[in-house]
């Protein structure tokens, strides 16, 4: 029960306020006048002002209403390094205990989930104070290592006057952790250019020891070598293909450290091509030489370069110089030794390996050196496109030069000239270069009329004439690549004769291959983190299951076999429980999947630390604690506002004094005769005084 007073007015407060000032007048009127008992007079006319308020007992039945804690509880992937959430589990129980024996305490717990951008407590706290009455708001409790991703420049209004914030911190303040922290690392970059990675190799406390770091572009390994911890590191990469290449920066792992999550970086830098430059060299004149210009200049990004060779100069001797057999003189040496490098794809087009007989002296058009330096230029990385006619089974033959030794088929000097349709083998219909076209459309394709026929020796065959004999082979050749195709007929999709076929699609696709598109790989390892798990997919063109190893963000790896699902395509998946980059590699594939981010702001600071937070203890009046691996938490109480709320081994929550009343009455502060009579008392004796 607690008992106050109040007032009912019997009348407008004014007219109260007004009476009370005229009796004043008027007594010190007469006052002035001579009359006596002027005291009793205005205590006379203020007993009849307080009787017109009416003053009441208030009596009132009050539930005390408990002051309310908030809790936030860290449960971000940082917490579950070095046994930290196990500590913190001890460390909300016994706050929960403590709490609670303080009495009329209420605790609130928000718990702060993993971001993909950090831990947001902040984001946690806001969303947790807005749910509350600010009044019975007493204190707020942090649970976690200090590391905060989202704390304002003034984190002094983030609460209500004089409530604490307190900053309960689980880790070892002195634990050891080695991190790679990237400083620039390019979004873009031209295909073979140089694009420049920095980051900086920290390791607090070990500064000066040298660590191993390992370079991979595209699950490559390219270089291994020593850095110093503390210092800046440069890493000059070539970007080899067009579209998504990765990048991977890895330090060796310390003993002792916290966690590896930290010790690498992961990037991706998409390669561009400026323009790509293409030499088609067309033997002699056909039917299928505009079909390949036209195909080639279609595409606005590609530079052609073509020379077709309009006679044959061994047919008859000649006096004349070679140079001046042609309006335009054939660079030959400034084409196949000095700027061969700098070509993306060469065309042989019905090419033949033709002799000039000038001034009594017969030499080779095109010299082994410089079709060895064709052979080179594959090997090295460059693309070759052979298109076959019917030269390619003679002895002038390409596969009779040097050039053998990239070619993946050798002809046996047979020419099939019976009509038949092109169709996709079993490879073709995997291989991404052909295998959009597979199914009912591939079965209408119209005739060729000849075919050379050849030996396969290397590569793959994806296209057959309707004896089974290779039509389209494809090779890799060391860096390189190759593409043979065994028919001078292709031209007759171009021009819809039978129907036609996918003469400008298929073609494309081809040169795209070759130049190293990335979708069109026919080996390749595909990863993704969908749902809480890093689903892989394997595609095999010779159909072979290999095992899978997984790099895993903490540095361990396991091993799987994935299952087949149809012919060439393997998956499997696993459990995605952390997050950061996950490599999967094969014995000659490797691909990265992200959960999350690439580089995790989570896992890029994982040392416990009080700095961070420090700013809003500070503005809060709050205290920050070492939980240590004991978990023992401060002694708690309660302290009343304008108090001290922490120190030395203490955190006080306020003491609010708020309820509810639940019945309340009112009660006459006294009878009204007693009113009346103390007036009439007053004007008797005052009367008495003056009549004397």
């Amino acid at each position: 029960m607690n008992t106050s007073f109040v007032f009912d007015p019997l009348l407008p407060v004014w007219a109260i306020a007004s009476l009370t000032l005229m009796i004043i007048v008027a007594a010190t009127f007469g006052q002035w006048r001579g009359l006596k008992s002027f005291v009793l007079r205005a205590i006379a006319a203020f007993l009849l002002c307080g009787a017109l308020l009416n003053p009441q007992q208030l009596i009132e039945q009050r539930n005390p209403l408990p002051d309310i804690a908030l809790v936030l509880n860290d449960n971000s992937e940082s917490m579950t390094i070095a046994g930290r959430d196990a500590v913190a589990s001890t460390v909300r129980s016994r706050l929960r205990d403590g709490l609670t024996a303080l009495g009329n305490t209420e605790i609130v717990e928000v718990d702060i989930p993993p971001g993909k951008d950090g831990t947001r407590m902040v984001q946690a706290l806001i969303d947790g104070l807005a749910q509350l009455p600010a009044e019975r708001i007493a204190g707020v409790f942090s649970i976690s290592d200090g590391q905060v991703h989202d704390l304002p420049d003034n984190p002094g209004v983030l609460l209500p006057l004089g409530v604490p914030f307190h900053n309960l911190i689980i880790g070892d303040k002195n634990a050891r952790d080695r991190r790679l922290d990237p400083i620039v690392t390019p979004k873009y970059g031209m295909v073979g250019e140089i694009a420049n990675f920095e980051m900086r190799l920290e390791d607090p406390g070990h500064e000066g020891e040298s660590v191993m770091l390992e370079i991979r572009l595209n699950g490559e390994l390219l270089a291994r070598f020593p850095a110093l911890a503390g210092d800046s590191i440069t890493a000059p990469l070539e970007i080899e293909k067009r579209g998504i290449n990765t990048v991977e920066i890895r330090a060796e792992t310390a003993d002792g450290e916290l966690t590896a999550l930290n010790n690498v970086v992961v990037a991706e830098i998409s390669g561009v091509r400026d323009r790509l430059r293409v030499l088609l060299i067309t033997g002699e004149p056909h039917m299928g030489g505009r079909a390949w210009r036209n195909l080639l200049k279609s595409d606005p990004s590609v530079d052609l370069i073509q020379f077709t060779i309009l006679t044959n100069p061994g047919v008859k001797n000649t006096y004349a110089p070679a140079q001046e057999l042609s309006l335009i003189q054939f660079p030959v040496r400034e084409l196949f030794e000095e700027k061969l490098d700098e070509f993306d794809l060469i065309i042989f087009d019905q090419f033949k390996r033709r002799t000039v007989a000038a001034r009594g002296r017969t030499r080779p058009m095109l010299s082994p050196y410089y079709i060895s330096n064709v052979s080179k230029y594959v090997e090295n990385g460059g693309a070759l496109l052979v298109a076959a006619g019917t030269a390619f089974s003679t002895e002038d033959s390409l596969a009779r030069s040097p050039l053998i030794a990239v070619l993946p088929a050798r002809p046996t000097g047979e020419i099939d000239t019976t009509p038949f349709r092109p169709k996709l083998n079993d490879k073709g219909k995997r291989h991404p270069i052909t295998s959009i076209f597979k199914g009912d459309t591939a079965a209408r394709w119209g005739r060729w009329y000849r075919s050379v026929d050849a030996e396969v020796i290397k590569g793959d065959a994806l296209m057959d004439n309707d004896d089974g004999k290779p039509l389209l082979v494809v090779d890799k050749v060391e860096k390189g690549r190759v593409a043979l195709v065994l028919s001078d007929q292709a031209w007759l999709w171009a021009k819809g004769h039978d129907g036609g076929g996918p003469y400008n699609e298929m073609f494309k696709r081809l040169a795209h291959w070759l130049m190293g598109e990335p979708d069109l790989e026919a080996d390749r390892l595909q990863a993704r983190v969908e749902n809480g798990l890093l689903q892989i997919e394997h595609f095999a063109l010779d159909d072979q299951l290999q095992p899978v190893q997984i790099l895993l963000p903490d540095g361990s790896s396991q091993t799987i076999d994935l299952r087949r699902s149809e012919p060439g395509h393997f998956t499997g998946n696993i459990k995605a429980d952390s997050r950061g980059a996950y490599r999967v590699s094969t014995n000659e594939l490797s691909t990265l999947a992200a959960a999350g981010a690439l580089n995790p702001t989570e896992f890029k600071h994982v040392t416990a630390t009080a700095d961070i937070l420090e700013p809003l203890v500070t503005a809060s009046g709050g205290g920050t604690f070492w939980m240590g691996a004991n978990a023992a938490i401060p002694n708690l109480r309660k302290v009343r506002l304008g108090k001290s709320t922490s120190g030395n081994n203490f955190a006080g929550i306020l003491e609010n004094e708020h309820y509810n009343v639940t019945a309340s009455r009112r009660s006459p502060f006294a009878p009204t005769w007693i009113y009346f009579l103390l007036i009439l008392a007053s004007l008797l004796i005052a009367w008495r005084l003056e009549g004397q």
